[in-house]
């Protein structure tokens, strides 16, 4: 029994890891989009390291006759709005360590130079329908980050994982009205290492502040854990305060609760960004 109830939890924290990377706003807008000669594919990245261009894809086959090109200017800027045509080639990339190529028409935006820095886009269609908008009035946005060592970002993710999978486990256990002491503790260990230890180690490289949550700013990131933290550290408590036993369970319970409503926040809403209009940043070094 035991073994399958650490199977569940390792499971279910894998399908919110998967969850939580393919719905925050730094995964690239994928998607399918009719041009009136046919249907193409598309992906247009929201997130790039300092140094590399921003790649703006639409894969082939694209129907003949269609063109496209990218409206672009700095989030948050006096800039005016520019833009560049979409050209035929091979366009590579990498995320979190896996490189991709796409064959098919795009554009490459040239890197910007701040942490945190945005670009606001539009990816305009002309096709048989005339010119359209792929998002219609609804701009994309791409934010900038340093580079952050490959091994602290898989520390960090080992980590996380390893401590929602605790956390998870221990809320089973809760149902099953198991001991729950041993599980409860390694669950706020872990969170302290991964969301507090790494986790600021993680925003330190990339935006040059180990915290920009509360009592720093509104990083949805950072303060979300803070709350599922304060869980945790009550159901700690009440399970070595002598209260009835029933108190901790249902503590236990809220915590895993609390926890699978973090992870279902998408990421980085509220996150760190640049405002080129002032020349300073929320959440960012700059």
């Amino acid at each position: 029994m035991r073994i399958l109830l650490w199977f569940a939890a390792a499971a279910l924290t894998l399908a919110c890891f998967v969850f939580q990377n393919r719905t925050g706003p730094t995964y690239p807008l994928e998607g399918t989009f009719e041009t009136g000669r046919g249907p193409v594919g598309f992906k247009f990245l929201r997130s790039e390291e300092i140094g590399t261009g921003l790649q703006i894809m639409f894969r082939d086959p694209v129907p003949a006759g269609v063109t496209a090109k990218i409206r672009f200017r700095r989030f948050k800027s006096n800039d005016a709005w520019s833009e560049m045509p979409m050209q035929p080639g091979a366009f590579r990339f990498s995320r979190r360590g896996a490189v991709e190529e796409i064959r098919g028409v795009g554009a490459t935006l040239p890197s910007l130079k701040e942490r945190a820095g945005k670009y606001e886009y539009f990816v305009i269609v002309d096709g048989a329908a005339g010119s359209r908008s792929v998002t219609g009035e609804r701009a994309i946005y791409a934010r900038y980050k340093a580079p952050v060592p490959h091994a602290v970002l898989l520390v960090h993710i080992v980590i996380v994982f390893l401590s929602m999978t605790l956390a998870l486990r221990t809320g089973l256990e809760a149902l099953r009205a198991g001991e729950m002491q041993q599980l409860v503790w390694a669950t706020v260990a872990s969170l302290l290492a991964g969301a507090f230890v790494m986790g600021p180690v993680v925003q330190k490289y990339a935006f040059g502040v180990w915290w920009s949550g509360v009592p720093f700013g509104w990083d949805w990131t950072d303060n979300k854990v803070l709350v599922e933290l304060g869980a945790w550290l009550l159901a700690a408590f009440l399970g070595v305060s002598g209260r009835p036993a029933r108190w901790t369970r249902a503590a236990v319970i809220f915590a895993t609760v609390v926890t699978l409503a973090v992870y279902f926040i998408p990421h980085s809403i509220f996150g760190s960004e640049f405002d080129y209009t002032s020349g300073v940043g929320r959440g960012t070094a700059g």
